[in-house]
């Protein structure tokens, strides 16, 4: 008997996305494409994927049970509960998603990742894969990236005007260090790609240094420079040689070894050169203080030469058309620390009512139907709530002689710093995101 439409499951509501198999030989990808589609998951496969790509999901998460498949995506950093799909045909999805990674598709209980890249369309992606056997079963999460990144500019992720100006002053200026920071799993590589992107890589020359088994994403005028892996090269003697050719821009996507960041700090300090440094952190000062505390040796340099750490943070941008205006009433204006007459209107999502109240004028059932851009989500997409740290000399002082955060932030403040929580509040005054997104964000751990 043929399934009705609403029997559909969500793998079959979608055109399944095109596997490419990471394999250099094309005749054994596509060998092992024709082996995976003789299998009953290779359908079931491609149209989950696509179903994600459809809903703007980041990760799928997969839980095996006795008798069924838990289906989850992250969609704008919060996870949404699917309907499960019967063991059976979790099990041959997986098993087709393992084939096409290279992986084992017969260890249920070992830790395992691979990769495969999808077609959706004339978009790429790569989908990196992780298994694990569970007391209940076995778990397995895919993470989905996109190829292109869909920012251009600092606007585009957020950042207010004024902010982009004052770090493009300090990004194309010489004899100082610039930090680029995020929390982890919160996009610090797309923050460091459009940073760099907008910064003025034609008129100086950008050098970065990078493992040769974790290349970073090609830069146009940012040259790479290879170690460890089949290079034979020590990061140190690539970084030694590098600095006699006298490069404006050094880059670290990477915490340096500390005799390659000494040599580069002297080039700093005395030459006038630039060190443009990435890190994982919870906060710009946070940031700062880690790096100050792995190069013990170095603090001073480091205090007397760094021009700004900027940090970010993601929260769910509010969707434009589904979200609702309300007028602030002045006390919660006060507790924002916004002034009076500064802000009209604040935004929040569109909540629909109970299902019971969905009603017509004359009582009968009328559903809302879901917005046709977010999907009801009442948020699409996420932005960047940017805090830039740019120590004066107090804060520089202070950074020689204290690692009290407490007191370090004082500091930065008396020089005028905005904090995070400032910034997010901007956010909010710019119709950005709501107060519930900023409460749900920063009371997270």
């Amino acid at each position: 008997m043929a399934r009705e439409p609403d029997d559909l499951q969500l793998w079959q509501t979608v055109a399944p996305v095109e596997f490419v198999p990471k394999i250099d030989s094309r005749s054994d990808a596509q060998a092992l494409l024709v082996t995976t589609r003789q299998g009953a998951g290779y359908a079931v496969a491609g149209g989950q994927f696509a179903h994600a790509i459809e809903s703007r999901a980041t990760h799928v998460l997969m839980d095996f049970s006795k008798n069924a498949c838990a289906m989850r995506y992250q969609v704008d950093g919060t996870w949404e509960q699917l309907p499960p799909l019967d063991r059976e045909t979790g099990d041959a999805m997986l098993y087709a998603i393992k084939q096409l990674c290279q992986m084992n598709p017969a260890d249920r209980r070992g830790s395992q990742k691979g990769s495969v890249g999808l077609k959706v369309g004339k978009e790429k992606f790569d989908v990196l894969v992780q298994s694990q056997g569970v007391p209940t079963g076995e778990r397995a999460i895919c993470r989905i990236i996109a190829e292109k990144i869909p920012f251009e500019k600092l606007a585009d992720l957020g950042m207010r005007d004024t902010m982009i100006e004052q770090f493009k002053e300090q990004l194309n200026s010489n004899g100082n260090i610039v930090m680029i920071s995020a929390k982890k799993g919160e996009g610090v590589s797309t923050v460091w790609s459009v940073a760099i992107n907008s910064a003025d890589r034609f008129i100086r020359d950008f050098q970065s240094f990078e493992p040769e088994n974790a290349p970073e994403p090609d830069i146009i005028n940012v040259t790479p420079n290879f170690f460890g892996g089949d290079t034979g090269k020590t990061e140190f003697e690539v970084v030694q040689r590098m600095v006699l050719r006298e490069p404006d821009v050094l880059m670290f996507p990477n915490p340096p070894d500390p005799e390659a960041l000494e040599v580069v700090l002297e080039k700093v300090q005395e030459e006038d050169r630039q060190l443009i440094y990435r890190t994982a952190a919870d906060s710009a000062l946070g940031a700062l203080l880690t790096f100050i505390g792995r190069y013990p040796d170095c603090r001073s340099m480091i205090a007397e030469k760094i021009g700004c750490v900027l940090h970010q943070r993601l929260v769910r941008r509010l969707c434009d058309n589904c979200k609702v205006a309300f007028e602030p009433p002045p006390k919660l204006l006060a507790q924002l620390g916004i002034p009076a007459g500064r802000v009209s209107v604040l935004y929040q999502p569109f909540v629909a009512p109970p299902i019971e109240q969905q009603v017509d004028e004359n009582g009968r059932p009328d559903p809302i139907t879901p917005c046709h851009v977010c999907g009801g989500r009442s948020y699409y997409g996420r932005v960047g709530v940017f805090e830039m740290l740019r120590p004066g000399p107090q804060l520089q002082a202070a950074l020689t002689k204290s690692n009290d955060a407490g007191q370090l932030a004082a500091v930065a403040k008396s020089e005028g710093h905005r904090s995070m929580q400032s910034e997010a509040v901007m956010a909010v005054a710019r119709g950005l995101t709501s107060l519930d997104e900023l409460k749900r964000v920063f009371s997270s751990k």
